[in-house]
Order: structure tokens, then sequence, then C-alpha cells
């Protein structure tokens, strides 16, 4: 007993830092980020990846080599927020005009917890986890005191018209049509179409910190606008990768680069500060990289001078098997690290090789504050509890084995440890190569081969984390008795009501937001 009570002191003494005081948490949750995008995977090095502040951070903190997230952004981000398991808060994607989208009403938010417990809260960037309620569906009804950001799945860079998905041969983008761009409580109208869009986000993070007073713990989370569709960048980066013909592959990457410089810029101002070695940084994709059809861009853009819209391509999950919308570890298994000076020497520089899902930084950014995780409006309203597990004493180095080891994905993919069952049809099951998309990618994407697994396919991703070798029928007993635990875990699945489009959602924009998103729900 004297011994636990010791550890339980040792690892409380750790999370409070060298000062004794909560720490500061900085979450970035980048937008289709694919495994072989980033310089910390790419062993060797290629001139098409330049993420130097990201690796930097990386070496002086913790690689997550088995981060797992859904495969699409609404659930992802509904599940960050809300600390529960996407099926148990939203398991697909929609539309912010839908009541039915991101976390349901009466669920408390990571930041209301943070801030209950003395935070300053801040977000800016993509929102995505709902709209509707002005009272409890933007970020301020979450728990976050401001916000700038966008309430959909992406925008245009260049004048924050609202995203209306990939088209196939569009020739021009948008000129006209409702905007999407949010601050605090009402439409950005002051800052809409002022810049690149990343670089007005940064500006808001830089300006949050330069207010900010270090005796108060910070929570700031930043959903960063990279690399979802459409694809824009500054000329200036586009013409860093002017050696990379494919156009997609070229815009993308140069976004990368940038968002890479704002993390550099923004982790310097917290060392300016003097709150980087009491802080607790977490980085994170929300699902892989996008291996669709390859559309043609417009090469003569007035912004930036290569704008892709059509198709849903340019990024990379190489080696993984798979991307964005699909089950295997290229479409969950996501780049991501935690670093900062909250973290003990001796774990920084290491490689963790356990399990996490996003839906493990609820309780364990509640645990770093000092604030019971559970959430009690839920238990009311007879919503689903959180499934948050608390990794601080994992990264912390106090335990060698993560709380994680078992989660549904969805109806058709079970992770039990090193295991993974499939079942059904799985989409998006190819493999790309070091460059990708490329001239020869054309018309057999990733996204055009299928995985028949209708008794069910079984994967080691630990040794195996591409996914070449179904064991199933080396292993029978183990499909079994996966198949019994994933028909339990379905059972469990709340199924958040998704309703059509509300068309107050676009009256609302006109007529109360001088035509921008907003909620139009009390």
């Amino acid at each position: 007993m004297l011994l636990l009570l010791g550890l339980m002191g040792l690892i409380a003494a750790t999370a409070a830092g060298s000062s004794g005081k909560p720490p500061h948490i900085f979450m970035v949750l980048i937008d289709d980020f694919g495994w072989g995008n980033v310089g910390f995977h790419r062993n060797p090095s290629t001139p098409e990846v330049v993420t130097p502040n990201i690796d930097s951070l990386v070496k002086e903190g913790i690689e997550l080599d088995r981060h797992y997230v859904h495969f699409a952004c609404t659930p992802t981000r509904s599940s960050l927020q809300s600390g529960r398991l996407p099926i148990h808060v939203q398991l697909t994607l929609a539309d912010p005009c839908t009541t039915g989208s991101g976390i349901p009403k009466n669920m408390t938010g990571v930041a209301a917890k943070l801030q209950a417990a003395g935070y300053a809260t801040h977000q800016v960037g993509k929102w995505d986890a709902g709209m509707a309620w002005e009272s409890r569906s933007p970020p301020t009804g979450r728990g976050y005191q401001t916000s700038l950001n966008y309430f959909s799945h992406g925008n245009w860079m260049n004048n924050e018209l609202a995203w209306g998905g990939s088209t196939k041969n569009a020739t021009q983008p948008p000129t006209t049509g409702v905007k999407d761009l949010w601050d605090t409580n009402k439409p950005a109208l002051s800052l809409n179409g002022t810049g690149y869009e990343s670089a007005i986000f940064e500006q808001r993070l830089l300006s949050i910190l330069e207010a900010h007073d270090p005796a108060q713990p910070l929570f700031l989370f930043y959903g960063a606008r990279v690399a979802h569709y459409p694809l824009m960048a500054p000329r200036e980066y586009l013409d860093k990768f002017a050696f990379i013909d494919e156009p997609h592959r070229r815009v993308y990457h140069a976004m990368v680069n940038y968002v890479d410089g704002v993390l550099g810029n923004v982790t310097q101002k917290m060392k300016d500060k003097g709150m980087w070695d009491n802080t607790l940084m977490v980085l994170s994709s929300d699902n892989g990289g996008y291996v669709k059809e390859v559309g043609p861009c417009d090469m003569n853009a007035p912004f930036g001078g290569i704008n892709c819209f059509n198709g849903e391509a340019g990024a990379n999950n190489f080696p993984l098997r798979g991307g964005k919308y699909s089950s295997f570890e290229g479409g969950i298994r996501v780049n991501a690290f935690a670093s900062g000076g909250l973290l003990p020497a001796a774990v920084r520089g290491t490689k963790l090789e356990q399990p996490i899902h996003v839906a493990d930084w609820y309780s364990t950014f509640c645990g770093l504050a000092g604030v019971d995780p559970t959430d009690h409006e839920a238990a009311a309203a007879g919503l689903p509890p959180i499934d948050s597990l608390d990794v601080w004493p994992l990264l912390s180095g106090a335990n060698n084995t993560s709380p994680r080891q078992e989660w549904l994905v969805d109806e058709g993919a079970l992770l039990q440890g090193e295991w993974k069952l499939l079942t059904g049809r799985q989409i998006e099951a190819g493999w790309a190569g070091p460059q990708y998309p490329n001239t020869s990618s054309a018309g057999h994407e990733v996204c055009t081969v299928s995985l028949a697994c209708k008794d069910g396919c079984l994967f080691n991703v630990v040794n195996d984390p591409t996914e070449h070798v179904d064991l199933a029928a080396a292993h029978p007993d183990r499909v079994a008795a996966m198949k019994v635990r994933m028909a339990e875990w379905v059972t469990t699945i709340y199924h958040h009501p998704i309703p059509p489009n509300d068309p107050e959602c676009e009256a609302t924009a006109y007529q109360k937001y001088a035509g921008f998103l907003g909620p139009w729900l009390p």
C-alpha cells in the first residue's frame, strides 16, 4: 500500500510539472495528414517532405506509433471533444446544417471540464463537431471562452466560402454562396478574405499567447485547416516544391510545410513566454490522408497559382494500407506525438508502441487539471458515458502498458491488442508507393481496390502494420472469439439521429449573420 501511494504521488507530482502548477495543454489536430507526409515517418528522407519543426518536436518528445482515430473528420473531432469512442457519439460525416452533426446537445466538452478547473480555454481552426444550438454546439457552447473557427469539413482558404464537397471536373472555384468563418459569438466579418486562412489562424494563436498570463493554466486547441480539400497554398510555398510535377502532391506538400512553420512559431512563442517547460503538447491527424481519384486542378489560379478541388488526392499513407474512409491502418492509425517540458526527461526522444485512442485525451487532460472526467449531464440525459482512459501514467513512464487495449471502430472493424478483425467489404484496400499520387496512379488509385472479408480478415498490426498477411485461416479460434466481442460491442453503438439539413440554417445565415454559417437554434 505504501508503495502504491508513493507511485501515485510520483505520478501526480510529475503531472503538475516542476512548478507544481497545472500544466498548459496545447492540442493540435491536423486535417487529413497522411502517414507518409511527415518527416519522422520517412526513412530514408525525401525532399518532398519538409517538416523540420514537427520532426524536432518528436525528437524532444514521444512518437506515438499506435495512435488511433476514426477514418473521417466529424467522428474523430466529436470523439476528442466528448471523450467518447466514435461509436458512442458520432459514427458518420454530417453537415453542420443538420441537428445531428457532431456532439449530442447534452454531452460535456473537455474544454468545459478544464475551464471549471481554472483554465483559460481557446479554440482556433476547424470545428466540425456541431453548429445547430447557439447555447451548446459552437466551441463556446462546449467550454471554449473564445474561438476563431469554421464549422464544416472544409472551406476555401482565400474567401472562406463554404466547401460543397469534392467535384469531378469543375473548371473554376465558386465565387458566391454562404461563408464559413466564426469569431467566438459572431461571423468573422472583419477577417473574411483578408489573407491565406492558415495565416489568419496563426495570427490568432500568437495573439492568444501574447495576451495570456502564464500564471493561469491554458488549454489551446488548434484544428489546423491543412491539408483538407480544397488544396490551396501561397505561391512562395508552392515554389519550394516546384520540382514536383503532380499538382495535387505539390500543393499538399506545400500546405504541410506551411503548417509546420506555424507550429514552430507557436511553440517558440510559448518558450518566449516561459510556458513551454510546463506544457504538454499533443499532435494528431484526424484521420489518414485521402487517396481518392485525381481530378484536374486550376493551374492558373489567381490565389497561389494552383488550386486543386476536383477528386480528393494529394496525400500519401505509405507504407500503410488504405486511407481516409477506410478501417485499414492507413485510415485510422495516424501521425501523432506528445512533446513539451511536462514530459519527464527519461521518456523524451522515445517511441511509444502501445495503443492510444484520440478519445483518451479527455480523461488525460482532466487528470492533469485535477478534475473529475465523469459526464454527469450526459448521464442525466440518458446519453452514453465517456470511454476515455487516462494515458498520462503511460506517457510519463510510470506504466508500460496502455489502458486502451480494445475498441470497436465500426460494425466491421475491431481492434484488440495487437490484433485487428475486419468483416464485410473493406474499401481502399490498396497500398501507395513512396511518391503518390503520380501520373501512373490516375485511374487505379488506392481507392479503387477493395477486400472481401465475408468470413473475417485477421491482421497482426504490430508485426505486420502494413496489413499484407491475412492470418484468419491460421487463427480460427481467435477470429471466432473476436467475432463474439465484436457482436457485444455492436450492441452498445449509439445511433445519433441525423435528420436532413434544416432549411432554417441557410436562411439564418443570410437573415442574421450577413451570409455566414452560424447556429440557428437557441
